[in-house]
């Protein structure tokens, strides 16, 4: 082994600093008691940066922002591509033993802005109001004058009636009033000034803090004073934690300053003869050593093996036994040629096996947005903006050789609408989940077993009276089982019959939602149905761009009024724009003969029936959508 030591002498002009996150020497930083003397602090490279960072984002620590030691720690701290030698010079110079820290009274305040009611009362007018807090109430006094003495002799009627008209005397009182009542509602807390006192206060008393009216009494300063250490005036610091926080902060940089010196490395670049460049980086040191290649003039590689065992030092050993043969272009009169005839035969192949996909994942989004402005529209109306989120999410099973499907469907469908009056509402809210699983019996005809649940996701009104709800999650909640036969006439187009199914319609929070308006008798939580279920589902392709979906649900009980069939109709339009976007059309129609709705006469005044209770029919519920839908699918 030959081995070459080389000593290189670099100027350092980089500095890259690894730092991490742990507690400071004292366990934690806390601001006020930072009183550990300076001969006992000890700091490690990752709690001096937390040190330094806690101080540099302390509030009041510094007098001014952007004070140069400052700038200067946030650049040790953040790898800051400016000189090591300068930070560490400019650190080294900082007197932190002439820092004078002092005991002072510090004064926070705030100014806010006042509402002046009358000449007494006021509120501080922080919170926007949708109206004036004023009444105003008009009153029209009429006083009419004696007329017997200008009463004439002879009988003139009408001169008379005129006189009396002239002489009648008219005065309008007007009165401003304070709406008390809603301010109240607004959360907003009135002020009296009496003998220069507020009442209620804004303060409380002997508690330091102090309320003063601006000279035009616009606005009211609230002011606090607290004890504080202070900083001398010619140094950086406002407001420090501890009285020894100038020297911690000096052994944390002085702490950081070594630990970077070492940390410190620069890359060389080793060249060959061709101009490749091999980097190789200098650092405090290491003790394995590294493989390189080097070209020759004549194109030979040798290898070398470079280490780096301190900062300053570079060590290159060369590789023992390294022979160099070159090969060399001969004239040969006689280069016998030798053939061979492979023995080739066919092997025997196996069929590929098809590897089956039971499983098929897929969620399908689509977002709707609907907008109508309205400004000085003589037919009235109102501005409105709608939106409309539906998610449809689907996992199938699908074993081929015994003939099973198993198909789990889940959807989320939430709307609202926001008007200027009203605010924002809810207007679509809908989760249904539905499991079926089929097993063929013939071509198109399997025998098909179903799980369907509906319910809501959010709170349900029953507008305008926003206060009480009448539905909620799980009230109600309705599932369906049933088994049956499903039929596929055609493609795209389904037909599910189960003779035998049970559904259960339950709310479980009958304290607070009326399960008398979701067809539930009151002294029960659940009503419970047995009878027959049809689905039938098709999808359609009108136009190469316009798509019609339908979803109809009829279900019939068998043991009550079978008759009146309930029925959940669900027709999508889709117009395709383009690969993102669509105009959707969204009409949905229920009829459930259990839920039953109060009857009100041309008047506005319920229907009673004879033994005094409110009259209440069935009616159809529809919920149409019309908006721009983006779509996309996953």
């Amino acid at each position: 082994m030959h081995s070459v030591s080389l000593n290189i002498i670099l100027f350092l002009g980089l500095i890259s600093i690894g730092t991490t996150s742990a507690e400071s020497a004292n366990g934690s930083f806390h601001p006020g008691r930072d009183t550990i003397p300076s001969g006992q602090i000890v700091f490690t490279p990752e709690s001096a940066s937390e040190y330094i960072m806690n101080l540099s984002g302390t509030e009041n620590f510094w007098r001014v922002e952007r004070d140069t030691l400052r700038l200067s720690l946030d650049r040790l701290i953040d790898h800051f591509n400016e000189p090591f030698d300068s930070v560490r010079s400019r650190l080294n110079r900082f007197p932190y033993d002439a820092v004078e820290i002092t005991h002072g009274m510090v004064e926070r305040s705030d100014t806010l802005p006042v509402r002046w009611l009358n000449q007494e009362a006021f509120f501080i007018d922080t919170l926007a109001l949708n109206k004036e807090p004023f009444i105003i109430q008009q009153t029209v006094i009429v006083k009419a004058l004696d007329t017997l003495s200008y009463s004439f002799k002879e009988p003139l009627p009408e001169l008379q009636a005129m006189i009396d008209s002239v002489l009648q005397l008219r005065d309008t009182i007007t009165e401003v009033l304070i709406d008390f009542r809603y301010l109240a509602a607004r959360g907003v807390q009135i002020h009296r000034l009496a003998n220069d006192s507020i009442i209620p206060p804004l303060v409380p008393a002997g508690g330091g803090r102090t309320a003063v009216f601006l000279s035009d009494s616009s606005k009211i300063v609230l002011s606090e004073s607290h004890p504080a250490l202070l900083g001398s005036k010619e140094s950086p610091f406002y407001m420090v934690p501890g009285m020894n926080t100038t020297d911690s902060l000096r052994v944390a940089a002085e702490t950081l300053l070594s630990y970077a010196y070492q940390r410190d490395s620069i890359p060389l670049f080793f060249s060959d003869i061709k101009g490749r460049s091999t980097p190789f980086w200098l650092t405090a040191g290491k003790d394995e050593l590294f493989r390189y290649w080097v070209s020759n003039a004549g194109n030979d590689s040798i290898t070398i093996w470079m280490g780096n065992p301190s900062k300053y030092e570079l060590t290159m050993i060369l590789e023992d036994e390294v022979h160099v043969e070159r090969m060399e272009v001969q004239q040969a009169d006689d280069i016998p040629i030798t053939t061979a005839r492979p023995e080739r035969t066919l092997a025997r192949l196996r069929p590929i096996e098809e590897i089956p996909i039971y499983w098929d994942h897929g969620i399908t989004s689509s977002f709707s947005l609907n907008q109508n402005y309205l400004s000085n529209w003589a037919k009235g109306g109102e501005s409105s903006f709608s939106s409309m989120l539906d998610i449809n999410a689907t996992a199938k099973y699908t074993n081929k050789e015994s003939q099973v499907t198993w198909t789990n469907r889940g959807r989320l469908r939430y709307g609202t609408i926001r008007t200027k009056e009203q605010g924002f509402r809810t207007n679509a809210d809908i989760i249904e989940l539905n499991s079926q699983y089929n097993k063929e019996l013939r071509e198109k005809l399997d025998f098909s077993s179903v799980f369907y649940a509906k319910t809501q996701s959010a709170k349900g009104y029953n507008y305008p009276n926003d206060s009480v709800p009448v539905s909620r999650f799980l009230n109600p909640g309705t599932f369906t089982l049933g088994i049956g036969v499903e039929y596929e006439p055609f493609k795209k187009t389904l037909i599910n019959f189960s003779v035998l199914s049970y559904k259960n319609t339950f709310v479980l929070d009958t304290a607070r939602i009326n399960q008398t308006s979701h067809g539930i008798d009151p002294a029960r939580r659940s009503r419970q149905e047995m009878g027959g279920q049809l689905v039938v589902k098709n999808s359609l392709a009108i136009l190469e761009t316009l798509n019609v979906t339908n979803s109809i649900r009829l279900f019939s009980n068998y043991l009550h009024k079978p008759k009146n069939v309930d029925v959940d109709w669900e027709m999508t339009l889709e117009q395709q724009i383009n690969w993102y976007f669509t105009i959707r059309l969204n009409l949905h129609l229920i009829y459930d003969d259990d839920i039953r709705f109060p009857v009100f006469d041309e008047a506005g005044e319920p229907v009673l029936l004879p033994d005094g209770s409110q009259r209440k029919v069935a009616k159809t519920q529809f919920n149409q959508f019309l908006g721009l839908t983006l779509s996309f699918r996953i």
